[in-house]
């Protein structure tokens, strides 16, 4: 007599498909290099993301558990099974991302994910943003860890210690390009130029996109350091040309801005 199992897909087939039109596995396997490792990062990133979309605030120890009831062969690939995707597997593959530069292939994967949709990005926006947490976080400073520490918070906390993150994204689709974690007490207009160039060092043989920022983008020295960027900003109403103008124009006056791009 024929036995019969139950496996749950929900969403995660959508996903699924999305991470192989875009090639995210093989993407970050090619990117990464050979580890000879069962479930290859690529396939523990995929993993990761499936997981999250799905089994949220649980800790990764508890992602065999999430699997267990989900076709592996259709997610991932043949052969994969949950035991395989332990949290010492991925925790051992974030490992290897960390040494590579997580900030570096995600930039690469995202811009292929953009060429395989045909989605231009001639305009990026940047921007930063914190994240306040709970804690002590007392560790020493560490070279190439982020500090946790006090600074501006921008969502009126100013009480916890935070984390801050600096994002690129697509004009109109909104996708992000480029995300860093920075220090907790980072200074927008200080990190700027530093974040503009690591990710317009990627186009050495394509256009340079337009960038598109806020007012912390404006001084003379960020300026000059990126006088051969394109960039569009405005100019901060504490220099005193700026605070002229504004007084000189009334609100009637003004006239709506013209989308060019």
């Amino acid at each position: 007599m024929a036995e019969y199992a139950t496996q749950r897909l929900d969403h995660l087939g959508i996903v699924a498909g999305i991470c192989r039109e875009i090639g995210l596995a093989e993407q970050i396997d090619r990117i990464v290099g050979p580890t000879e490792r069962q479930v290859s990062v690529g396939e523990a990133v995929q993993a990761m993301v499936l997981n999250a979309l799905g089994f949220t605030a649980r800790p990764l120890y508890l992602t065999t558990e999430f699997f267990a009831n989900k076709p592996l062969d259709r997610l991932l690939r043949p052969g994969l099974t949950a035991e395989m995707l332990n949290d010492d597997s991925l925790g051992r593959a974030l490992d290897i991302l960390h040494e590579r530069g997580e900030t570096e292939v995600f930039a690469q994967v995202a811009s292929h994910a953009l060429r395989v949709y045909g989605i231009e990005h001639r305009f990026v926006h940047l921007d930063i943003t914190s994240f306040s947490v709970e804690g002590e976080y007392d560790r020493p400073a560490e070279p190439g860890v982020i500090r946790i520490t006090h600074g501006y918070s921008r969502d009126h906390r100013p009480d916890l210690k935070q984390v801050v993150a600096a994002l690129l994204t697509t004009y109109r689709s909104a996708l992000p390009v480029w995300i860093q974690a920075l220090d907790g007490n980072t200074n927008d207009s200080r990190a700027f130029p530093s974040l503009v160039e690591a990710y317009l060092a990627r186009f050495r043989e394509e256009p340079m996109p337009y960038l598109v920022a806020d007012s912390a983008l404006y001084s003379e020295e960020n300026l000059q350091r990126l006088s051969a960027v394109k960039w569009l900003t405005r100019v901060p109403e504490r220099v005193g040309l700026a605070k002229q103008l504004i007084a000189a124009v009334s609100a009637e006056e003004m006239q709506p801005a013209l989308q060019c791009f």
